[in-house]
């Protein structure tokens, strides 16, 4: 396959990147004077025991900067009779999966979860969470799932769906 193509989108599509990960490197440590997320090793992560005095620059990490920008990466579609009736069970579940996601990746985080007609649409900083979150509940609660990803932008939107007759 050549290099800047992948074929997730079906087909050979030029590869899209993500307008908020720059190329350009930050100084070390460079720390985020919002969320604390710390830029080391050319990446951002989370340093529990980082002593804020030690950063050479404060920049804001790029999920911030997306919250801040309200660019929304991933949506996340979520409806049917089945949801109404648990509700608060499937958005903790989401809210506690985003908390074991972040270990691994920081940059990943949800940006808001707001009343969407007959369901919730819960926005995402990242293509991979939304995706995630859709897999993780069509294996944990059966229903249909439905992905689209844009052909211009980054944006991966995600159609979860389930009606109380259906069996998982």
């Amino acid at each position: 396959m050549p290099k800047g193509h992948r074929g997730i989108r079906g087909g050979l599509k030029p590869h899209l990147e993500d307008p908020y990960l720059t190329r350009k490197s930050y100084k070390e440590p460079t720390l985020c004077p919002r969320c604390g997320l710390v830029y080391k090793h050319r990446r951002w992560q989370r340093i529990a025991d980082f002593d804020p005095n030690l950063a050479v620059e404060r920049h804001k990490c790029p999920a911030c900067r997306k919250e801040e920008d309200h660019y929304v990466m991933g949506i996340v579609y979520i409806t049917g009779n089945f949801f109404k009736d648990r509700r608060n069970e499937i958005i903790n579940m989401l809210k506690n999966e985003e908390k074991k996601e972040v270990v691994h990746n920081p940059l990943d985080r949800i940006m808001g979860i707001y009343e969407d007609g007959d369901g919730v649409r819960v926005e995402t900083t990242s293509e991979n969470l939304a995706v995630h979150f859709g897999r993780m509940l069509y294996h944990s609660y059966g229903g249909k799932v439905e992905y689209k990803f844009s052909d211009d932008q980054k944006l991966a939107r995600v159609f979860w769906k389930r009606e109380n007759k259906e069996v998982k």
